[in-house]
Order: C-alpha cells, then sequence, then structure tokens
C-alpha cells in the first residue's frame, strides 16, 4: 500500500509542461512516465459507464456536499502553503486542480488564471492499482530522495504538514464526516488509508 501514497503524492503535482532545466517538475514527470495513463482512463471510462456504484460516486463528487468539502479543505493554511510551494517550485498546482475543478464543476480556486466485470469503488481501486509498476515506482521514489535536492524538499514539505488542521477540519465539518462515511458505506477502509498517509508522512 506503500505505492499508492506515492501515486497519490505525485499524480496530484502532475501537468502538461516543464522547464528545460532540471526541477521538481522534472521529477514528478518521470514519476508519471511509469504509470500506464491509457489504460488507466479506459479503466476508469469503463467503471464509469457500466458501475453503477461509481456513477452514484461521480454524482456526488457534482454535487453541493463535496463542494462545501472541496471549499473547506483547500482554505486550510497548510494546503494553500503548500499549493504555493508548488507554485514557486514551477508546479502549476492551480491550473492542475481548477482542471479537475472545471471537470466537475466546483468552484475555481484562482477564478482569474469547474458485461464487463465491475466492482464498485474498491473494484476500481483494485484494479488500478494492479496496473501500476509498483517496484519500479518505489524504486525511483527512493533515488529522488537520494539524487534530487528539489524531490527531497517537496517530501519534507509534505512531512511538515500540519496533520492537525486536517483533523481539525474532520472534527468540524459535516460535509466532510457525511463523505468519509459515505466511503465506509461502500467498503473503502478510510481509517487504514489514513494510517498509511500519516506514517508514510511521518504525521503524528
Amino acid at each position: 500500500m506503500k505505492i499508492t501514497v506515492i501515486v497519490i503524492a505525485c499524480l496530484m503535482a502532475t501537468v502538461a509542461s516543464a522547464p528545460a532545466a532540471r526541477s521538481l517538475q522534472d521529477d514528478l514527470d518521470d514519476f508519471v512516465a511509469l504509470l500506464p495513463l491509457d489504460d488507466l482512463a479506459s479503466l476508469a471510462l469503463r467503471y464509469l459507464l457500466t458501475d453503477e456504484e461509481v456513477q452514484e460516486a461521480f454524482l456526488y463528487l457534482q454535487g453541493e456536499e463535496f463542494a462545501a468539502v472541496w471549499d473547506q479543505f483547500f482554505a486550510l493554511t497548510e494546503v494553500r502553503d503548500l499549493l504555493n510551494y508548488l507554485e514557486d517550485a514551477g508546479v502549476p498546482a492551480y491550473e492542475s486542480l481548477n482542471a479537475v475543478a472545471a471537470f466537475l464543476g466546483l468552484p475555481a480556486l484562482k477564478p482569474t488564471v469547474r458485461s464487463l466485470r465491475t466492482g464498485g469503488l474498491n473494484g476500481l481501486l483494485d484494479e488500478a492499482l494492479a496496473l501500476l509498476p509498483h517496484e519500479e515506482l518505489e524504486a525511483l521514489f527512493e533515488d529522488k530522495l537520494q539524487t534530487s535536492p528539489e524531490f527531497k524538499a517537496l517530501f519534507e514539505k509534505l512531512q511538515s504538514f500540519e496533520y492537525k488542521q486536517l483533523v481539525d477540519l474532520f472534527e468540524n465539518s459535516a460535509e466532510v464526516q457525511a463523505l468519509v462515511q459515505k466511503l465506509r458505506d461502500h467498503g473503502i477502509d478510510v481509517d487504514r488509508i489514513v494510517e498509511l498517509v500519516k506514517a508514510f508522512f511521518g504525521w503524528k
């Protein structure tokens, strides 16, 4: 499951272009280059077209409740600080997130710049993970920590993230609690995922 956290951390910063000199974006692009993006896109489309549970999840992501979760999460100072850090490092994080926002009909973070076998959300996640080159991704991750100061600085930035802000958001947001409950209702082990992310980044 460690590889899941690596993929999540890298995909959040995926963008279309990179500067000529080696940069943090180049490091992230090296990870993305290992991913079977066409296969993952085909898998996601297949589930979206054929799986009722995934269709319901997609509709939820387009609804008012998730829009409130989106706004509350990206209002956290630690999250904004991380996004600004990525922008300063040449990774257009806002552009990428706003592409997601445009797709789902969510508010932009920077308004000026919304018989096939299927198995629900768990099935989609399991099949997506099965497509990934786990050993290659982990090896590249370890190599980047040793050879790229920019990538190491990003990882250290994530390690210093004030996790308590996320805890406070969960405890004080009815919408976030409803989202977590929906994931649990669909068999997603939210608590295990949280513990894996905490352990990976060393959050207390």
